[in-house]
């Protein structure tokens, strides 16, 4: 019977498959060519001109280039020819088969990289621990020491090729952790492993660009992440846990604009294609191959948590590595945070759109322009910027020693403050008290005596062992904490505690808290149960302009 049917001359075409020609050949019917730009760009180039197969318009099926009938249901498959098609076609994402997603992946696989990193050098890092299971059951104090990483310590992560002649996007904490001096190399898919220098590295956004010898490199293709719809499929690709390349499938459920605090400048997009270490640095594409994201972090207490740099912010930062081996960025020295109803309470806001000034550096470009904190910034350059990371990127991208006129409500009143820019420092942070009482849900406050007394009215178990009402003795912050446990014994015997008797004491001791990317330090307080209390986490960064 299929025999017969390829012989037979078929005078007229079936109206679905007509439909099928006439959407290949034409587009879509009712196509708007103003809408194209709201829909992934296509293949350019040979990929058009001569694709390596054929798609039944019926069910799908791939079929060999030149193939006139599908090997699947035998219907007949269509010519295509490029120079028919309509100008400003645009394909949808969904309407590519699996094998033709299988197809671009692979493809997109032979430009991704494996990041191998080798440590020439050691940091230490304050951890804190539960004496026993008693301790922990009964969530009271932690005992706290330091640790110090290996000499030669082996780490991997993932990267891209973004030119022919062998540059590759990956992470900062990827291609210099902690900002240690490493031995790196790069591994591609064909097996080949290639010394790889730096090029340039801005830590603000966790973002490197590295350099090996190679020619005839297939670059990956940036997208943009401003088109980006919620609910569009992405796959995200690297070398995760050292087991190989890996491609996984997700969804995007957040646009650019989400903010952790795990780096300095953020506005990451959020998608639940499983991650795991090893996949920092790789890509985050669409359909197409074309690179939406740049992947940085994941919780690992959490499924579907993965997050990534967005490509229209990787680019702006690889195109300043690139040109100048680092990203100057200007600084003026102001802690804010969107606006929303806390704040509008907090100060009594007139204004519900911007960004608010929560503290003000001391001897910074903005202590000296007369900002204040309660000020609404939604303006620079006589230009509209509510949102905080437009804002923070604009104050980065004119550099230092620049002045720029900022646009602010104070107290329903419009004022223009003009302030020039300085380098941004390596890492600008606010008052340390204010930022250990953020984390661990405590305050601080003095009595008529000028005793530091630990307030907690939302019994906050994020520092076990600092009990409400509780005075503060002394603190030995992490850069003096010893590698053996922190026990009362030593402590009293070998420690060397700064005593505290006013909250600028306590902010001075907190000054020294932070350590290898965490702020910690041992309290000694009035507590005859549980004198020495130890603390510790991961330092999270505040949105500081």
């Amino acid at each position: 019977m299929r025999c017969e049917r390829r012989e037979r001359r078929y005078p007229r075409t079936p109206a679905g498959l007509a439909l099928a020609l006439a959407l290949i050949v034409c587009g879509p019917l009712g196509h708007d060519p103003a809408s194209a730009e709201a829909q992934p760009p296509q293949p350019v180039g040979d990929d058009i001109e001569a694709p390596r197969h054929l798609y039944c318009p019926v069910c799908g099926a791939r079929n060999r280039s030149g193939s006139r009938f599908c090997l699947k249901d035998g219907s007949p498959l269509p010519a295509i020819i490029p120079a028919l098609r309509a100008s400003g076609f645009i394909r949808l994402p969904e309407t590519y088969s699996p094998e033709e997603i299988q197809e671009f992946m692979d493809r997109v696989s032979e430009s991704v990289v494996r990041v191998w990193v080798k440590t020439t050098s050691i940091y230490k890092y304050p951890v804190v621990f539960y004496e026993d299971e008693e301790d922990e059951y009964y969530a009271r104090a932690m005992t706290g020491k330091v640790v110090t990483s290996d000499m030669n310590a082996r780490m991997n992560g993932s990267g891209f090729v973004v030119s022919e002649d062998g540059k590759i996007v990956t992470n900062a904490h990827v291609a210099n952790p902690d900002g240690l001096e490493a031995d790196l190399s790069v591994e591609l898919r064909d097996g080949r492993t290639l010394p790889a220098r730096i090029l340039g590295v801005d830590h603000a956004s966790d973002l490197a660009l590295l350099k090996v010898e190679a020619d005839s490199l297939t670059p990956l293709s940036w997208g943009d992440s401003r088109k980006i719809r919620v609910g569009q499929e992405t796959w995200a690709i690297g070398y995760p846990l050292g087991i190989g390349m890996s491609v996984a499938r997700g969804t995007v459920s957040g646009l650019g604009g989400m903010r952790i605090g795990i780096n300095q400048v953020e506005s990451f997009l959020h998608s639940d294609a499983i991650i795991a270490p090893g996949n920092s640095g790789g890509p985050l594409v669409d359909v197409l191959g074309n690179v939406l994201g740049v992947i940085d972090i994941k919780f690992t207490q959490s499924k579907g948590q993965g997050y990534s740099i967005p490509s229209r912010m990787a680019r702006l930062v690889i195109s300043r590595l690139e040109r100048d081996g680092a990203y100057e960025r200007g600084f003026i020295g102001l802690h804010v945070r969107p606006v929303d109803a806390e704040t509008i309470r907090k100060f009594t806001l007139k204004r519900d759109r911007g960004s608010v000034v929560e503290s003000v550096l001391p001897g910074s470009p903005a202590a000296r322009a007369g900002f204040r904190p309660g000020d609404v910034l939604y303006g620079i350059n006589g230009r509209l910027a509510e949102s905080t990371y437009l804002l923070q990127e604009a104050v980065s991208s004119v550099g230092p020693g620049k002045e720029i006129r900022l646009r602010l409500d104070r107290e329903g009143e419009t004022l223009v403050r003009p302030v020039v820019t300085i380098e941004r420092p390596m890492a600008p942070r606010i008052d340390p008290v204010t930022q250990f009482e953020t984390h661990t849900r405590i305050w601080f406050e003095e009595d008529k005596r000028k005793r530091v007394i630990i307030r907690d009215p939302n019994r906050s178990r994020r520092a076990p062992g600092l009990y409400a009402g509780r005075l503060v003795k002394s603190v030995l912050p992490a850069q003096d904490w010893p590698e053996e446990p922190i026990t009362l014994n030593y402590f009293k015997t070998r420690a060397k505690p700064i005593p505290i008797d006013s909250l600028d004491d306590l902010r001075a001791a907190l000054g020294r808290a932070y350590l290898g990317g965490r702020m910690a330090a041992t309290f000694h307080i009035d507590n005859p149960h549980g004198p020495i209390v130890s603390v510790a986490f991961d330092e999270l960064w505040p949105i500081i302009l």
